[in-house]
Protein backbone atom coordinates (compact mmCIF):
# COMPACT_ATOMS: atom_id res chain seq x y z
CA UNK A 1 0.00 0.00 0.00
CA UNK A 2 1.24 3.47 -0.93
CA UNK A 3 0.80 4.94 2.53
CA UNK A 4 3.15 7.93 2.03
CA UNK A 5 1.30 9.12 -1.07
CA UNK A 6 -2.01 8.74 0.78
CA UNK A 7 -0.73 10.87 3.66
CA UNK A 8 0.61 13.50 1.27
CA UNK A 9 -2.77 13.84 -0.45
CA UNK A 10 -4.80 13.70 2.77
CA UNK A 11 -2.75 16.53 4.27
CA UNK A 12 -3.26 18.70 1.21
CA UNK A 13 0.38 18.59 0.07
CA UNK A 14 -0.58 17.24 -3.37
CA UNK A 15 -3.88 17.26 -5.25
CA UNK A 16 -3.81 13.54 -6.06
CA UNK A 17 -1.50 10.55 -6.27
CA UNK A 18 -1.82 10.79 -10.06
CA UNK A 19 -0.31 14.30 -10.09
CA UNK A 20 2.25 13.26 -7.51
CA UNK A 21 3.45 10.53 -9.86
CA UNK A 22 3.69 13.04 -12.72
CA UNK A 23 5.44 15.82 -10.81
CA UNK A 24 7.56 13.69 -8.45
CA UNK A 25 7.77 16.76 -6.20
CA UNK A 26 5.80 18.93 -3.81
CA UNK A 27 5.15 22.51 -4.91
CA UNK A 28 4.94 25.48 -2.59
CA UNK A 29 1.33 26.80 -2.78
CA UNK A 30 1.08 30.27 -4.27
CA UNK A 31 -0.51 31.67 -1.13
CA UNK A 32 2.10 30.15 1.18
CA UNK A 33 3.94 33.05 2.91
CA UNK A 34 7.66 33.02 2.16
CA UNK A 35 10.30 35.52 3.32
CA UNK A 36 13.48 36.29 1.38
CA UNK A 37 15.30 34.37 -0.03
CA UNK A 38 12.67 31.63 -0.28
CA UNK A 39 10.39 33.88 -2.35
CA UNK A 40 12.94 34.17 -5.17
CA UNK A 41 11.80 32.90 -8.61
CA UNK A 42 13.87 29.72 -8.40
CA UNK A 43 12.38 26.32 -9.18
CA UNK A 44 14.64 24.92 -6.50
CA UNK A 45 12.81 27.07 -3.93
CA UNK A 46 9.40 26.56 -5.53
CA UNK A 47 9.69 22.75 -5.66
CA UNK A 48 11.97 22.01 -2.70
CA UNK A 49 10.70 18.48 -1.93
CA UNK A 50 11.34 15.48 -4.14
CA UNK A 51 9.13 12.38 -4.00
CA UNK A 52 10.17 9.18 -5.74
CA UNK A 53 7.86 6.93 -7.70
CA UNK A 54 6.32 4.02 -5.83
CA UNK A 55 8.33 0.81 -5.82
CA UNK A 56 6.73 -2.56 -6.54
CA UNK A 57 5.88 -2.92 -2.85
CA UNK A 58 4.31 0.55 -2.75
CA UNK A 59 7.08 2.30 -0.82
CA UNK A 60 8.29 5.77 -1.77
CA UNK A 61 11.13 8.02 -0.75
CA UNK A 62 10.82 11.70 0.08
CA UNK A 63 13.66 14.14 0.49
CA UNK A 64 15.07 17.59 -0.18
CA UNK A 65 16.24 18.93 -3.51
CA UNK A 66 19.23 20.41 -1.65
CA UNK A 67 20.55 19.75 1.88
CA UNK A 68 20.27 23.43 2.87
CA UNK A 69 16.55 23.45 2.09
CA UNK A 70 15.88 22.06 5.55
CA UNK A 71 15.46 25.72 6.59
CA UNK A 72 12.79 26.36 3.94
CA UNK A 73 9.46 27.26 5.63
CA UNK A 74 7.48 24.98 3.33
CA UNK A 75 9.84 22.08 4.00
CA UNK A 76 9.30 22.56 7.72
CA UNK A 77 5.55 22.65 7.08
CA UNK A 78 5.75 19.36 5.17
CA UNK A 79 7.77 17.71 7.93
CA UNK A 80 5.28 18.84 10.56
CA UNK A 81 2.33 17.66 8.48
CA UNK A 82 3.83 14.22 7.82
CA UNK A 83 5.53 13.82 11.18
CA UNK A 84 8.91 12.96 9.72
CA UNK A 85 12.26 14.45 8.79
CA UNK A 86 12.98 14.61 5.08
CA UNK A 87 16.14 13.05 3.74
CA UNK A 88 18.56 15.89 3.01
CA UNK A 89 20.09 13.88 0.17
CA UNK A 90 16.94 13.74 -1.94
CA UNK A 91 14.65 10.92 -2.98
CA UNK A 92 16.34 8.94 -5.73
CA UNK A 93 14.35 6.54 -7.90
CA UNK A 94 14.89 2.80 -8.10
CA UNK A 95 18.00 3.38 -10.22
CA UNK A 96 19.58 5.77 -7.74
CA UNK A 97 18.84 8.87 -9.81
CA UNK A 98 17.63 12.06 -8.12
CA UNK A 99 16.55 15.43 -9.54
CA UNK A 100 18.57 17.21 -6.86
CA UNK A 101 21.51 17.86 -9.16
CA UNK A 102 19.18 19.39 -11.75
CA UNK A 103 17.76 21.64 -9.05
CA UNK A 104 21.12 23.34 -8.63
CA UNK A 105 21.11 24.24 -12.32
CA UNK A 106 17.52 25.50 -12.04
CA UNK A 107 18.53 27.86 -9.26
CA UNK A 108 21.31 29.46 -11.29
CA UNK A 109 19.52 29.76 -14.63
CA UNK A 110 16.17 30.81 -13.15
CA UNK A 111 17.65 33.73 -11.22
CA UNK A 112 19.72 34.87 -14.19
CA UNK A 113 16.64 34.70 -16.43
CA UNK A 114 14.65 36.71 -13.88
CA UNK A 115 17.26 39.46 -13.75
CA UNK A 116 18.17 38.45 -10.19
CA UNK A 117 21.88 37.88 -10.68
CA UNK A 118 22.74 39.70 -7.45
CA UNK A 119 20.34 37.41 -5.57
CA UNK A 120 22.10 34.49 -7.21
CA UNK A 121 25.36 35.67 -5.70
CA UNK A 122 23.68 35.95 -2.30
CA UNK A 123 22.34 32.39 -2.55
CA UNK A 124 25.17 30.75 -4.47
CA UNK A 125 25.46 28.01 -1.83
CA UNK A 126 22.37 26.44 -3.42
CA UNK A 127 24.13 25.92 -6.74
CA UNK A 128 27.62 25.30 -8.07
CA UNK A 129 30.29 27.42 -9.74
CA UNK A 130 29.88 25.35 -12.91
CA UNK A 131 26.13 25.95 -12.98
CA UNK A 132 26.65 29.69 -12.48
CA UNK A 133 29.10 29.75 -15.41
CA UNK A 134 26.58 27.82 -17.52
CA UNK A 135 23.89 30.30 -16.49
CA UNK A 136 26.18 33.18 -17.51
CA UNK A 137 26.48 31.63 -20.97
CA UNK A 138 22.69 31.19 -21.09
CA UNK A 139 22.08 34.75 -19.97
CA UNK A 140 24.39 36.15 -22.64
CA UNK A 141 22.91 33.98 -25.39
CA UNK A 142 19.18 34.54 -24.84
CA UNK A 143 16.99 37.59 -24.23
CA UNK A 144 13.65 38.42 -22.69
CA UNK A 145 10.72 38.46 -25.10
CA UNK A 146 9.20 41.64 -23.71
CA UNK A 147 12.01 44.10 -24.25
CA UNK A 148 15.07 45.04 -26.26
CA UNK A 149 16.97 41.90 -27.32
CA UNK A 150 20.22 42.49 -25.43
CA UNK A 151 20.47 39.29 -23.39
CA UNK A 152 19.40 38.45 -19.86
CA UNK A 153 22.86 39.58 -18.78
CA UNK A 154 25.12 42.43 -19.84
CA UNK A 155 28.82 41.72 -20.14
CA UNK A 156 29.64 43.73 -16.96
CA UNK A 157 27.08 41.64 -15.05
CA UNK A 158 28.50 38.47 -16.54
CA UNK A 159 31.99 39.56 -15.50
CA UNK A 160 30.78 40.16 -11.93
CA UNK A 161 29.39 36.63 -11.76
CA UNK A 162 32.54 35.08 -13.18
CA UNK A 163 34.66 37.00 -10.67
CA UNK A 164 32.43 35.81 -7.82
CA UNK A 165 33.03 32.16 -8.69
CA UNK A 166 36.79 32.72 -9.03
CA UNK A 167 36.82 31.97 -12.75
CA UNK A 168 39.84 34.00 -13.95
CA UNK A 169 39.66 35.79 -17.28
CA UNK A 170 41.80 34.06 -19.93
CA UNK A 171 44.78 35.98 -21.22
CA UNK A 172 43.68 35.26 -24.78
CA UNK A 173 40.47 36.68 -26.17
CA UNK A 174 40.21 34.08 -28.94
CA UNK A 175 38.30 31.42 -27.02
CA UNK A 176 35.52 31.53 -29.57
CA UNK A 177 37.90 29.89 -32.09
CA UNK A 178 37.22 26.62 -30.24
CA UNK A 179 33.52 26.89 -31.15
CA UNK A 180 32.07 24.96 -34.07
CA UNK A 181 32.56 26.55 -37.48
CA UNK A 182 29.85 29.19 -38.12
CA UNK A 183 27.12 27.74 -40.30
CA UNK A 184 24.11 29.51 -41.77
CA UNK A 185 20.62 28.47 -40.80
CA UNK A 186 18.07 29.44 -43.46
CA UNK A 187 14.39 28.92 -42.55
CA UNK A 188 11.72 28.59 -45.23
CA UNK A 189 10.84 32.22 -44.60
CA UNK A 190 12.72 35.05 -42.93
CA UNK A 191 16.33 36.03 -42.58
CA UNK A 192 19.41 33.85 -42.46
CA UNK A 193 20.70 33.16 -38.95
CA UNK A 194 24.20 32.26 -37.82
CA UNK A 195 23.69 30.35 -34.54
CA UNK A 196 26.57 29.86 -32.12
CA UNK A 197 27.56 26.30 -31.21
CA UNK A 198 30.17 26.21 -28.42
CA UNK A 199 30.48 22.41 -28.71
CA UNK A 200 31.38 20.41 -25.61
CA UNK A 201 33.60 22.99 -23.93
CA UNK A 202 34.00 23.65 -20.17
CA UNK A 203 31.44 26.10 -18.80
CA UNK A 204 34.04 28.73 -17.86
CA UNK A 205 35.55 28.66 -21.36
CA UNK A 206 32.16 29.12 -23.00
CA UNK A 207 31.17 31.98 -20.72
CA UNK A 208 34.41 33.91 -21.23
CA UNK A 209 34.38 33.32 -24.99
CA UNK A 210 30.86 34.76 -25.17
CA UNK A 211 31.83 37.75 -23.03
CA UNK A 212 34.83 38.49 -25.24
CA UNK A 213 32.91 37.81 -28.42
CA UNK A 214 30.18 40.28 -27.53
CA UNK A 215 32.66 42.94 -26.39
CA UNK A 216 34.77 42.56 -29.54
CA UNK A 217 31.84 42.51 -31.96
CA UNK A 218 32.10 38.88 -33.02
CA UNK A 219 28.63 38.17 -31.61
CA UNK A 220 25.42 40.20 -31.45
CA UNK A 221 21.75 39.60 -30.67
CA UNK A 222 19.38 39.40 -33.61
CA UNK A 223 15.86 40.81 -33.56
CA UNK A 224 14.50 37.60 -32.07
CA UNK A 225 16.84 37.98 -29.10
CA UNK A 226 19.25 35.14 -29.89
CA UNK A 227 23.00 35.67 -29.92
CA UNK A 228 24.54 34.97 -33.32
CA UNK A 229 27.74 35.35 -35.28
CA UNK A 230 28.14 38.75 -36.87
CA UNK A 231 29.74 39.08 -40.31
CA UNK A 232 32.85 40.44 -38.61
CA UNK A 233 32.86 37.50 -36.25
CA UNK A 234 32.62 35.00 -39.08
CA UNK A 235 35.53 36.68 -40.83
CA UNK A 236 37.51 36.64 -37.62
CA UNK A 237 36.79 32.93 -37.11
CA UNK A 238 37.96 32.15 -40.65
CA UNK A 239 41.24 33.98 -39.96
CA UNK A 240 42.09 31.53 -37.19
CA UNK A 241 45.05 32.47 -35.01
CA UNK A 242 46.20 35.27 -37.31
CA UNK A 243 46.89 38.64 -35.68
CA UNK A 244 45.35 40.47 -38.65
CA UNK A 245 42.47 39.41 -40.87
CA UNK A 246 40.77 40.79 -43.97
CA UNK A 247 37.16 41.94 -43.80
CA UNK A 248 34.57 41.42 -46.51
CA UNK A 249 35.35 44.93 -47.83
CA UNK A 250 38.98 44.00 -48.38
CA UNK A 251 40.30 46.06 -45.47
CA UNK A 252 42.76 44.71 -42.94
CA UNK A 253 41.75 44.57 -39.31
CA UNK A 254 43.48 43.66 -36.08
CA UNK A 255 42.11 40.47 -34.59
CA UNK A 256 42.22 41.66 -31.00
Amino acid sequence: MDSLATQIVERGLAASTFLLDINRSLAVPRDFPLPYPWNLPSRLFQFPVEVSAAESDGTRRIGLMHPLLDAHPFVQHVEAALGLTLDIYGASNGYGVSKARTGQWWHAVDLVSAGQWRALLETREYTTAEDIARAVAYGLTYSRHDGKPTGYLSTPEARALMAAIDAPEPASRCGMLAFSTPSACKPDTGAVHWPINPAALPANDVAWALIHGIEDGWFAHDRSGFLHWTEQGRERYAAGDADIFTTATGQGAFAF
